[in-house]
């Protein structure tokens, strides 16, 4: 059994989005502080970390899309934790655009398809915040009509920036298929029969948050 590391690391003043707060660390007590307290029998380090549910690599719930959607709390852990994985290979496309036909003859019923780019590779530099590849409307309502369960990216985000309707998020939220953006190191993982897992806390009324994704091969 192997680990595959598929989520950014989040540090403190790291960018994930244009526009969106940068996470920061306030200590409530270090190690010096804390021995105080505990009589000077033992000593702690305890810290608040306050960030956008977008950071890092994240997933997002349907109420991220939809007023009086499924929350962070209300996803089934089925669809975030154990899933079987697919990889489609997008990365040596030309077109920002990945549309049905790069998902012809993916086997995607009951699995988390994972659609791989490397556009990660541009994560920490200006132009991670360019043009970014993207799934289309028609890709999207293929995965919905197929019965995947989860959709991970490793790009800026699953739909074209510049397009506002967002139909990506709109098609796969929708149908209650958690989005998870921001992926990396998906050129390590195999090309199906890895084991996915994602989960964010259990936010009531939290639309989207960061999670430590991996794949168990």
């Amino acid at each position: 059994m192997s680990f595959i590391e598929v989520s950014h690391q989040v540090v403190p003043g790291m960018k994930t989005y244009p526009g969106l707060p940068e996470p920061s660390v306030d200590v409530v007590f270090d190690y010096d502080a804390s021995r105080e307290r505990y009589q000077g029998k033992a000593e702690f380090f305890i810290a608040s970390l306050h960030l956008c549910g977008n950071t890092g690599t994240y997933v997002d719930s349907p109420i991220h899309r939809y007023r009086g959607g499924a929350d962070l709390a209300g996803l089934p852990l089925e669809r975030l934790a154990d899933l079987e994985t697919v990889v489609v290979d997008c990365s040596g496309a030309a077109d920002r655009a990945i549309g049905p036909e790069a998902l012809a003859g993916v086997e995607m019923r009951y699995r988390a398809v994972l659609v791989r780019t490397d556009f990660s590779l541009r994560w920490g530099t200006e132009e991670y915040f360019g043009p970014n590849p993207f799934l289309t409307a028609d890709a999207c309502e293929m995965l919905v009509r197929q019965g995947a369960l989860f959709v991970g990216i490793d790009s800026l985000n699953i739909d074209d920036t510049g397009d506002a309707s967002r139909p990506a998020h709109t098609a796969l939220l929708g149908a209650g298929i958690p989005i998870c953006e921001h992926m990396t190191n998906l050129a390590a993982v195999p090309e199906s029969g890895g084991r996915l897992h994602a989960v964010p806390i259990a936010w009531v009324g939290g639309a989207s948050f960061p999670v430590r994704a991996y794949v168990i091969i």
